[in-house]
């Protein structure tokens, strides 16, 4: 082999100093699984008219849902340098709410409707890494994978449909990461918040004319909501309910009974769920309760039962 013919050593990429697991072995991915060049120039690869049209069509629900609450978030962030994005599980950027001023930096990094971010070969990058871990993520500045992100920070959620599937991401992009730095915390709370504002809308679409319970403070990227049918069986399930209840979808095709399933298990955590769910029950009948022990397939005495153990008036 000619001098000529011997190829450069691969570039070493020093790991990001972040006490996050998933944004390390992201890194890891990209480096054994993806074998990324984090020096190289990278061009998006971005759907035809065609294709595009086909990916809005699938994600046309969440589309629909999430438009209003984009717009909403940029009015607050817009001030900040910020711009917002929506993508589909496919990490294919499907909208965004950017200022004009940022336009052009936009299309040098393909921001754009179309563009696919996914992990496998843009690096580690909010969107693509957010749905890839199905978990929020923050990227600061220098730990995004590719050198030419490294002056971007990005805060991302994902977004799950009524059947607790990500339905997509949520992503708030700012092109000096430092100047976000200081209100991170804030915006990472905010965006979670929007996230399930579009999941609610999402399962309340869906479950339109059911009972919709929540079974506690939501706290995270989803809510905990159920849907009901009139005999207080449980028709539907977010995925924060999925997770805080143990339930699969062949379990909740089943149709179990809520109160039932909450007293199975004791701890305080479910006894919180109980309440909130007799509460919701005794709002929704306006403290009708022979009419809410129906609604919940229960009868009165159980649910006076219930309602003094839960110091219910």
């Amino acid at each position: 082999m000619a001098d000529d013919d011997i190829l450069p050593p691969p570039v070493h990429h020093k790991a990001p100093p972040t006490s996050d697991a998933r944004i390390q072995q992201s890194w890891e991915r990209c480096a054994s699984a993806y074998h990324l060049d984090p020096s190289q120039g990278w061009i998006a690869d971005v759907l035809s008219g065609a294709e595009f049209r086909q990916a809005s069509g699938r994600s046309s629900l969440l589309l629909k849902s999430a438009m209003e609450e984009m717009r909403r978030l940029f009015d607050l962030v817009q001030g900040m340098g910020l711009m917002v994005l929506l993508a589909d599980p496919d990490a294919t950027i499907l909208a965004r709410c950017a200022d004009e001023t940022h336009l052009s930096v936009c299309r040098r990094l393909h921001l754009r409707k179309g563009a696919v971010w996914h992990e496998s070969t843009a690096g580690t990058n909010g969107v693509g890494t957010c749905v890839k871990e199905k978990c929020p993520i923050f990227l600061g500045q220098g730990e995004h994978w590719r050198f030419c992100f490294s002056l971007l920070a990005s805060y991302a959620v994902p977004v799950f449909d009524a059947q607790g599937h990500v339905a997509g991401a949520l992503n708030l992009a700012a092109f000096n990461g430092n100047s976000t730095k200081p209100y991170a915390a804030l915006l990472m709370d905010t965006l979670l918040q929007s996230g399930r504002r579009i999941e609610e809308q999402l399962f309340r679409t869906h479950y339109v004319g059911k009972k919709i319970v929540t079974l506690a403070p939501a706290n995270g990227c989803s809510a905990p909501l159920v849907a009901l049918n009139s005999d207080g069986e449980v028709i539907g399930a977010t995925h924060a309910s999925r997770v805080m209840m143990g339930w699969t979808e062949s379990m909740i095709k089943d149709h179990p009974n809520l109160l039932s399933e909450l007293e199975t298990d004791c701890e305080i955590s479910l006894q919180k769920a109980e309440e909130s769910v007799v509460r919701s029950a005794l709002a929704a009948s306006h403290g009708n309760v022979a009419a809410t022990a129906r609604s919940l397939g229960i009868s009165r005495a159980t649910l006076y039962r219930k309602m003094k153990g839960l110091n219910i008036q």
